[in-house]
């Protein structure tokens, strides 16, 4: 058994192997604080099995585009949808994702540069 193995899954033990995934994008800058993002990943391993009955290995294709917006030095804002592609198999992994995210970072060193180009 793997440390993170379910030991009362419907009173059997369901064992999970690792997802490995691979993602690639492409951008571009649109505009100085837009930009946009073609994206591809590949999904291999996962597999699944409860006590003696095993599951299928995955491997899938997704593909995806994000959007992005520097909404200033600090805060930027993303969208994305990614699917999967080669999910005909009826064991494949079927997928559509929606991502909406914003985040806030800064670093003592980009606060620094901010403040002498204040001085000046």
């Amino acid at each position: 058994m793997a440390p993170g193995d379910n030991t009362d899954y419907l009173g059997k033990t369901l064992q999970t192997d690792p997802l490995f995934q691979l993602d690639a994008h492409l951008s571009r800058d649109l505009t100085h604080n837009f930009w946009a993002s073609l994206d591809g990943a590949w999904f291999n391993g996962g597999q699944s099995s409860v006590d003696t009955s095993e599951g299928t290995k995955l491997n899938n294709v997704g593909v995806g585009l994000t959007l992005g917006y520097q909404i200033n030095d600090n805060l930027n804002l993303t969208f994305g949808y990614k699917t999967t592609i080669n999910d005909d198999a009826k064991d494949a992994l079927r997928m559509d994702g929606f991502m909406l995210t914003l985040v806030y970072g800064w670093h003592p060193l980009i606060e620094g540069v901010k403040r002498l180009k204040e001085s000046e």
